[in-house]
């Protein structure tokens, strides 16, 4: 079974895009996990209309997005969960049938496509993690044992994803990858918090033992680049 997993916090907008992708899976053998920052804008009352017997809906205080990710991983049952957030879709109604012809029991990671600003991506190889995630964190499923027993690091405040793939594939893990989209991604504007994103991507990089020399002409570099990228593609 296949564990999804949504992080809301008062966006009832986005949660019913998400819930509306979900009810017109033509797969519906999947669990939803619902974990909810204690929302104030009907967001727990739409999800409760959701929810089937069998999906779990939580809504209380957290202590950030990645604390409610490592929530959602130890109550999720399924042998492999995948994060669509709020606002977060799946390209079409046959996603979650897709993960399902390709889960083996034996991987750890599989790597999809995903749309975002209007752009398709496909995975990118595993040696593009020094550069950022080979797609987007969304496109990703991933073994349920290999979450539980490597949790997402919550000092991180925006690219705990991006510590916790350098972390896994020090292991050797088991990675396929699709070239076909699975997501639409809902643009969060990280061009807000560039500079936190970068300076945690450096000490992501320095923990994964590159030199911290090397690691600061990269991100001086991924800097200039993705303020000329993210400049010209707001929504």
């Amino acid at each position: 079974m296949i564990s999804i997993v949504t992080i809301n916090f008062n966006n009832v907008h986005g949660l019913n895009k998400t819930l509306s992708s979900l009810a017109e899976q033509t797969e519906q053998n999947y669990e939803w996990i619902f974990i909810d920052g204690k929302s104030s804008d009907g967001s727990v009352e739409a999800a409760t209309l959701f929810a089937r017997q069998q999906d779990i809906s939580v809504s209380e205080n957290d202590l950030g997005i990645y604390n409610a990710m490592n929530k959602g991983i130890l109550k999720a049952k399924g042998d492999c969960i995948i994060f669509l957030n709020s606002g977060d879709i799946f390209f079409d109604r046959f996603a979650v049938k897709s993960i399902a012809q390709h889960w083996r029991q034996n991987l750890d990671l599989l790597l999809f496509g995903f749309i975002v600003r209007g752009r398709s991506r496909m995975p990118k190889p595993l040696w593009w993690r020094f550069w950022s995630l080979p797609t987007s964190h969304q496109a990703i499923v991933y073994n349920s044992q290999l979450l539980r027993l490597n949790s997402f690091d919550e000092s991180y405040l925006f690219a705990a994803d991006y510590e916790h793939f350098l972390r896994i594939n020090r292991q050797n893990v088991e990675v396929k990858s699709i070239p076909s989209i699975l997501i639409i991604n809902e643009p969060y504007g990280c061009d807000q918090n560039l500079n936190q994103v970068l300076n945690e991507y450096a000490k992501a990089l320095i923990s994964y033992g590159l030199p911290s020399l090397l690691v600061k002409v990269f991100i001086a570099f991924k800097k200039k680049y993705l303020g000329i990228v993210l400049g010209g593609t707001k929504s």
